[in-house]
This record gives C-alpha cells, structure tokens and sequence, in this order.
C-alpha cells in the first residue's frame, strides 16, 4: 500500500513540475540608441516602387528614442515584438540556456538597405509583396495583443500592401509550455486580378567560425536560377561552415535536393544553435545570405549596429528562390497571387542544446541518434513536455523497439532502444511526431531538375513569353511591354500571347483592347477560364453587362478561376440590388474557396441588406484569419482604426470597394473619416455628384489642397478623374491623372494632359518633375527646362537640382550642370548624394583635380550594392594619371596608378578579397608606362597580371585581355609583329575604337575607355 501511494505521490509531484503558468504578453516602452532615417522622396517614384516614395535621409548621429515594444513570455522563451518597425520580431531569447538563440541587435540603426530605404538588422522580418524587404519593413503596424483560453498568447501584425493591393497578418504565438514560438501567416489577394507573389521570413543569427548552416540539400540556385552543388562546391569548399565562405563576395544561397522538413544552424564550439520547422509544403524556399568576410562585406556590421558583431540571415521562402527576371530563363520561373486567392502557413522557431549536431528535428524537440548493433542510441533536447512512448519503425511502421520517456523542455535526455533485429529504423514516433532518420542519407534526395533538360535555347521565343509574363508579375509592365511587342503569333502560341497582351492591356487600363484581346481568345478555346474571366472583367468596365456575365459564367466552369468568377455574378447582382441571387453566388464562391474574404464580406453585407441575421461563422471565420479586416470594423463600428503608415489608404481601399458596389454612402463615411486628400476629395466630389452643392464643396476643397505624396495608382481612380476633369479646370486633376497614366505605362496620355494645362502652379515643383519624366526620352530639352522650373519653384527640395544636373548632363550640356552642381553642392554640403553628382559632372567636365578633392573630403553611407563612389575615386586617379603622361611625366602617373588600387572607407565600399578586385585598367596603364620608360619585365608583369584577372565587367575590359595576351605572346615569340585582332564583325564605331587600342593610341582611346566602363551610375533595385 505505502508503495502505491509513494508512485502516486512522484507521479504528482511530476505533474505539478510539467504544469505551466499561461504565457505573459505585455506592451512597454523601451529605449534604443537610435539612428533615424527622414527625408522622404516627393517626387513620384519608378513604376517598380510606385506608388510608395523612398527616405533618402540617414545618419552617423544617433539619438535615445523609446519605441513600442510588446513582449511574449513563457518559462521558457521570450518574445519581443516591434510594431513600430514594420512589426519585426526584435528577438527571442532562451531562458534554458540563457542566450539569445536569434541576432538581437542592441541598437535601431538605419541603412540605406530595403527597396524603401530604411532597414535595421537582426531580429526576424516578415516579407510579402514583390522583392526584397517589404515596403513596411521599417514604418509602424496595426497591431493587436491576444490571450488565449489554452493558455497561449498572440502578438498579431498586418499591413495593406500597396504594392499588391494584398492585406497580410502575421500571428506571433507563444504556448504555455513550448520551447518555441510559432508564427502563422495569412496572405490574400484584395483585388479582381492577378498580383504579384513573393514571400519569405528573414532570420538574422549571430555570425562565427563556429557557425555551421543544417541545410539538408545536394544543390543551391541564386537568385538567377543557376545551380550549383551543395555543401562541398567546385572548388572544394564546405560552404555549410561559415569559415569556408572566406572568398568571394557577399552570398546567397537557395538549397534544395532533399525532402526535409526543417533547417538551422549550429554552434560547434557553444553546442547550442537554432532551427526552423514546418511543413514543407508551407514552405519550400530555404536560404542563407552572407555577408562576404572581406572588408566589402565587414563594412556593414558597424553600419548596422555598435556591439552587437556581424549576422548570417536564415531565410524561409514559398518558393525555391527569390527569383530576378533572369531566372525565368531556368526551371525557376515565377508565379501569381491569383484574384481573391489566400495563402496561410505556419513556421516554428525553436533553440537547442546540449546534443551535439542535430540529426533531426520536430516539434517534440531536436534530436542526435546514432545505432550500435541492435541499439538504437537517442539524445534529446525536448521543445515541449514529454510523457510519451518513443517507438523505432521500420520503412512499413512495423515496431523495432519501444521506450518510455519523460522530460521538460530543454532536459537533454539519452535513450537506447532495444531492437528487435538489427535492421535498421526508418523512423521514431515520439507522440504525435514522426522523426525520419534518413534525414541526411543519399535515398532523400530529390530528382528534381534544375537546369533545363529540353533541347530549348535560353533565347527562344517561348522564353521569350515566359519572361514577359514574370515581368508583368515583378511590376516591371514597360520592360515586359517591350518585351511582348517584339513577338508575334507566328513565334510562339496566340493563345499564350493573348494572355499576356489581355493581361497588360488590362494593367494599361485599355479595356476595349483588353476585351478584344480576350474575344480572339475565346475564338480559339471558348471555354478558356482565364479568357473568359478577363472577357468578363473588360466587358463590365465597357458597360456589355450580358456579355460580362457570360464570360463569368463561362470562367466558373475551371475549379481555379470559380470563386473569383462566381463573387463577379454575385456583385453585378448586388449592384441592381438583387440580393437573393447575389447571395445564391456568393455563397457558391465561398464553397469554392472557404477564405474568399471578399466574398465573405458580400455574404454578411447582403444579408445585412435583407435585413436577416447575419452568418455569425462568417464573422468569426474573417476575425480569425483576417483580425485587422476593416470591412468588419466598420460595418460594427462606422469605422476603421488602424495604426499602419498608411492608415489613410486601408480606409480609401474599402471606400472604393463599397463604391464597386454601388454603396456610395458608406464610401462617403469612410473617405471622410481621416482627413481626405486631393485624390480622395474629387472621389468624394464624384460620389455625392447628384448633390450638386455638396459636390461642388468637395471639388472646391480639392482645388485649394496640397497633393504632396499623392500617388493615384488604383485603376478604379481614372473614370473619377476624367469626370473631375470636366467639372473642374485645374492643374491638380491633371496632375493626378498624368501620375496613373505614367505608372501604368501611357506615358503618352500623362504628357498631353499635361501640356493641356492652362494654369501651372507656381510653387509645387512634382508637377514639373512628372512632366519632365514623360518628356524625357523624346524631348531631353522640354524636359531640362521643366525639371529647371521645378528647382526654381521648390529651391529647398535638393532632389529637383539633383535630377536637373542629371538631366543635364544627359543632354550633354556639361558647363551649365556644372554651374548647377557647384551651386547645390555649396547649398547642401553634406549631401552625399549630391556631392556624388557633383563628382560626376566634374568628371564629364574634364576637372579630374577637383574631383579627387572632392572625394577626399566625402563621407558616403552607402546602399547595399553601392559603388559609385569608389567607381569615381578610380575613374579620377586613372584620368590624372593619363595627364601626366601626357605631360610625360610617368613616376606622377605611377603614383597616380597605385593610388587608384586603394579602397578609402569614407566612399562607401569594403575593399574586396584580392581575386574580387578588378584592377584590368590600371594594370593596363602601368603597363603602358613601362613600355615607355623602357622596364620591359615589369611590363610583363603588369600584363601577365592583365590575364590573370578571373573575369572582365564587359567587352572592353575582355579585349584589353585578348591584347595583353597576344603582346605576350610577341614577347615570349622574339618580338614577331602584333597579329591584329579580326574587328570585321563589330560595330563601326566600336571597331575604330578597337582599332585604336590596338595601335596603341592612348591618346585616341583612353578618355573614351575609361567613360563607357566606370561611368555607370549605380542602379537600385527599387
């Protein structure tokens, strides 16, 4: 008996031990050593970023600033969360171990880093959009704090994306009694058309020789596409260990070629690392990105923090990489967001220890196994309470051996497991978690290609088409325009090329020819869903109601386009108010797609119309997936709280999908609650225009606005304009429209508007810089003189002098954008960037002294990628060099030469790893000093170095190679005369070029050699 009760007694004692406190979750304010960033962009930006505008406004100085914080707490994990910048996961730290098992930067440091600008490093960013770090990266959330009934507690982040007309949400959940945090995405589609896809989670670790990547995978791709083997490379490097990644320049690798589940990173010489669990069709894509090791890349761990070292990103993506427009010519193409698709997933991110390198890992925790005989050897680090049989399986799930096992989180456990025969386990079964032991066994990997395997040229037409339609789907509508229009039918497949001029025409919001697009479609497979849907979509905005409803009737027909085309029929119905067969279709798009959220919303909108009860499983599926939705917070409230950077925009977004449906009320209401801009008061205007005082009020109140950081992009916008434009004579309407039509691509239309205008402000310099832009390639001296008057009319905003010189030197005008550039760089001295411009333009200037000077004295906080500055610091030692040998005076030149090959920290840029370093033209010069200060072998040297360099930038550096191979092959042959190199096939004025070169003519050729080669401005990806 005393037995009995002495079992009972531990088995409480046991229970009481595992038994958890729930999760704390808080918000605080907490104080960072901050470098801000400012200075947003007016003027309107490229078509990739339209329509948010970037800062250019960063800083050495920094400040003490307390920002929002909430953190999320267990026994075992905190969580901490910041709203105000882009809602990142600052940090998670293990209290097990006592560390943080994720980068935790100690300071808010901006840089010049995402398509926006601002970024900070560390911590772990949630992506989704078109590229790169999201638009929101570094601005304020709508955020939300949730306890749960399990014990569990939430931090929720969303945003409205411009980009993509999507919303967003992000559950951050921390449970009761789990080492690890989960974090739960929700992505949808807002609008009636394809948009763009992209989506991945940024993880920043702490750098170190002991870092080793857990990448399961016998290949990686770039972000090209291109393949290559995984972990040992061509030239036998281990690139799964940090050490080894010490050449090169900064990576990125995308690792793929096994089935896992899982990925991380290990500290050898700590025994602890970190890791990342989901399924893997939740996520596909699994990244690293280095910094190179080289000054290049050491350069931005003090530009990115103060104490906190360098970082390593982990990355997790929904597909295999994150792909650039030349990746389409590989297997690794792109895909869309299709209209009114959602996506969720989840991902979890737990630390371990104490086992050595993992051999595995699951939700149970990380896991090392080794067999010996019939033994089956297990270490354990649990990530939630154990109380569980740990089973050994063979390949059929047929027991090998069995153990009983009881741990908390973060207990290292040992188990053997007795076999039954010597076979050897294919699986564990731990609860409900199953272990593959297989995990890095060659009988995992995948057969996957990834290289194309087709007789298929790389410039084929059908690649071709391939191409336009990722561009269309990166937001790149001009290049893909180009693109498509060098194609025709004979070329590759109409209908293919159809799809893609309906969809641009679309996007053009040419709707006569998007419909004609889609009929010759429907010409050759009438049953086509995605020319039917678009059919129906055109034949709506051109009032052919039956043919509308055709096309959606005809699209519902395909599973994939049935939700979108059955919500079509449901709003036609709706906006003739017949709400009985609207909510028939509705409901039958919900049951095509459950989190249709547009269609859901129409569900409860309707039956509030009919005066019914409202769904409350509607309710609560859309606050389930969708907390933040707006649609709901209005219809309960009459209004819509939010906290985003663009909060306006979340509410103008709704007031335009009310208005689709005719609920010009409620689109009255919410336009009005923040207060309206230009574009939001002519919709106004438009939407009370049978109340014609009212109107006029509204029209009035747009006239005397400012439409600073007003950038229309919506296609729902142009009727409103094009009404407004008849009711109001006024340089603001034109303005706006001009600003959609040159996003979307009618460059053409925006500068007739323009030049229609009668009355031009007189002291808003955007206007001037928009009717520079679209005159800019077909008439560059119309355009100089607008971006003149945007100058003259703004002389406080520096960036309309900067692209006045720009513009300038374009045009060829030398001495007056020099005039320019000196006056600007008096007036904003420690403006970098216009000081870089000012560099520039002395250099075309032939002012190579002042330019060096200049660049002495410059302090550049560059952008990832940036070498403009230390391209200028070459292009000047080099053309100084060049004068003095043409003064003969070869020890300055040499000098000058040497100096050239330096690498001064103030520009912006690391120097590189030697073999990174491209050093082609001074070698080139010194070379040609030699020769003529008679030092034959250092001669040599210099151009044996020539032909050692690994790779040329472009054509000139790649013939200057062939030339110093073949005078070295003269040398070595007994001075045998130079065998010109066969220029027959190039371009005219490249074969004079050449041939000037050639004939060793410094004086016909290197001003112009060193000009097409390092007078390149750096180009943003955004």
């Amino acid at each position: 008996m005393k037995k009995w009760i002495a079992v009972l007694l531990l088995g409480n004692c046991v229970l009481a031990a595992m038994a958890q406190q729930p999760t704390r979750i808080s918000e605080i304010k907490k104080r960072y050593t901050t470098y801000p960033f400012s200075d947003p962009d007016p003027i309107a930006a490229v078509q990739k970023l339209y329509p948010y505008f970037r800062f250019d406004g960063f800083t050495n100085t920094a400040v003490e600033k307390e920002w929002k914080t909430v953190i999320l707490e267990n026994d075992y994990i905190r969580v901490e969360v910041m709203p105000e910048i882009g809602g990142k996961i600052w940090s998670a730290y293990d209290k097990i171990g006592k560390r943080d098992y994720i980068y935790n930067n100690g300071v808010v440091k901006f840089r010049d880093i995402a398509m926006r600008g601002p970024w900070t490093s560390g911590g772990i960013e949630a992506n989704y959009g078109i590229i790169g770090h999201t638009p929101n990266t570094s601005t304020p959330v709508d955020y939300l704090i949730q306890e749960h009934a399990d014990g569990s507690a939430s931090c929720f982040i969303h945003v409205f994306d411009l980009l993509s007309r999507s919303n967003w949400t992000l559950e951050i959940r921390l449970e009761k009694d789990k080492g690890y945090f989960s974090t739960h995405s929700f992505w949808s589609n807002s609008s009636a058309v394809e948009q763009p896809y992209y989506t991945w989670m940024n993880l920043g670790v702490a750098a170190g020789e002991d870092l080793k990547f857990l990448y399961p995978g016998n290949r990686y791709i770039g972000h090209d596409g291109d393949a290559h083997p995984w972990p040992i490379d061509e030239q036998g490097h281990d690139l799964s260990y940090y050490r080894e990644n010490a050449f090169g320049s900064s990576k990125s690798y995308h690792v793929l070629g096994a089935h896992s589940k899982a990925f991380g990173v290990y500290y050898k010489d700590r025994d602890y690392g970190m890791a990342r669990y989901a399924l893997r069709e939740d996520k596909l894509g699994k990244k690293i990105f280095l910094w190179s090791q080289a000054g290049d890349g050491q350069i931005w761990e003090n530009l990115l923090t103060d104490k906190s070292g360098q970082y390593v990103e982990i990355q997790s993506g929904r597909l295999f990489n994150q792909n650039v427009p030349s990746s389409s010519l590989t297997p690794f193409k792109q895909i869309g967001l299709a209209p009114y698709q959602h996506d969720t997933w989840a991902e979890y991110w737990m630390p371990f220890a104490g086992i050595g390198q993992p051999k595995s890992f699951q939700l149970s925790g990380a896991l090392q196994a080794k067999q010996e005989g019939r033994k089956l050897l297990l270490t354990m680090d649990p990530r939630r309470p154990l109380q569980d049989s740990i089973f050994a399986l063979d390949s059929t799930g047929q027991v090998l051996g069995a153990e009983r096992l009881m741990a908390q989180v973060g207990e290292v456990k040992q188990v053997v497991l007795e076999l039954k025969t010597g076979n050897t386990p294919y699986y564990l079964k731990i609860g409900k978690d199953y272990v593959d032991l297989r995990e890095d066994e060659a009988g995992k990997a995948l057969d996957r290609p990834t290289a194309l395997i087709r007789d298929e040229t790389l410039d084929s037409n059908q690649t071709k088409l391939f191409q336009v339609r990722d561009l269309l789907r990166f937001r790149q509508y001009n290049a893909a325009e180009i693109l498509l229009n060098g194609l025709t039918e004979k070329q590759v497949p109409k209908m293919d090329l159809l799809l893609e001029k309906i969809k641009l025409a679309w996007f053009k919001m040419d709707y006569t020819r998007c419909y004609d697009y889609a009929r010759q479609a429907l010409s050759i497979d009438t049953y086509h869903a995605a020319a039917n849907y678009y059919y129906g979509l055109a034949a709506s905005k051109l009032e052919k109601s039956h043919d509308a409803l055709d096309g959606f009737e005809v699209a519902s027909l395909d599973p994939a386009w049935r939700s979108a085309a059955y919500l079509q029929l449901a709003k036609y119905h709706y906006r003739i108010t017949q709400y009985e067969p609207a909510l028939v279709y509705v409901q039958k798009a919900i049951e095509a797609n459950a989190l249709n959220i547009d269609a859901l919303q129409l569900q409860l909108l309707i039956q509030k119309r009919q005066g019914v009860a409202q769904n409350a499983i509607t309710r609560e599926k859309i606050a389930q997936y969708d907390p933040f939705n707006a649609f709901v917070q209005f219809e309960e409230n009459n209004e819509v709280v939010s906290r985003q950077e663009f909060a306006s925009e979340k509410c103008f977004e709704l007031a335009v999908w009310y208005a689709d449906l005719h609920e010009y009320k409620r689109a009255v209401i919410l336009l009005n609650e923040n207060k309206p801009n230009t574009e939001m008061l002519l919709w106004l205007a438009w939407l009370t225009r049978n109340d014609l005082a009212v109107s006029r009020t509204y029209l009035e109140r747009a006239a005397a606005s400012n439409p600073v950081f007003v950038f229309p992009f919506r296609e729902e916008s142009e009727p409103i304009f094009q009404w407004a434009g008849g009711q109001l004579k006024n340089w603001k309407v034109s303005y706006l429209q001009a600003l959609l039509y040159r996003f979307r691509n009618q460059g053409h239309k925006a500068q007739q508007l323009l030049a229609a205008v009668v009355e031009e402000p007189t002291d808003f310099g955007a206007y001037f810089s928009l009717k520079s832009s679209v005159e800019e390639d077909s008439q560059i001296g119309s355009a100089i003189q607008n971006m003149l008057m945007a100058a003259k009319v703004e002389p406080d905003q520096w960036r309309y002098g900067l692209r006045s010189i720009e513009l300038l030197n374009k045009g060829k005008r030398y001495d007056q954008a020099l005039d320019l550039s000196t006056k600007y760089h008096k007036e904003f001295p420690k403006n970098y960037i216009l000081t870089l411009a000012h560099v520039r333009t002395l250099l075309l200037n032939k002012e190579y002294k002042r330019a060096e000077d200049e660049l002495q004295q410059v302090e550049i906080l560059p952008f990832e990628g940036a070498t403009e500055g230390h391209n200028y610091f070459v292009q000047s030692k080099l053309m100084l060099a060049y004068q003095y040998i043409q003064q003969k005076k070869y020890k300055e030149a040499s000098l000058k030469v040497e100096e050239s090959r330096g690498w001064p920290l103030r520009l912006g840029v690391g120097e590189p790893y030697p073999a990174e370093k491209n050093e082609i033209l001074a070698d080139w010069l010194a070379a040609y000093i030699q020769k003529r200060t008679g030092n034959t072998k250092a001669e040599i040297n210099f151009l044996q170095q020539i032909g050692r360099h690994k790779q040329a930038r472009n054509k000139y550096e790649s013939l200057l190679q062939q030339f110093a191979k073949q005078q070295l092959m003269d040398r070595t042959a007994g001075g045998i005369s130079n065998e010109p190199q066969d220029l027959s096939a190039m371009e005219q004025s490249n074969a004079v070029f050449f041939d000037q070169i050639q004939k060793d003519n410094l004086t016909q050729y290197w001003p112009e050699l060193i000009q097409r080669i390092y007078f390149e401005q750096d180009q943003r990806m955004f």
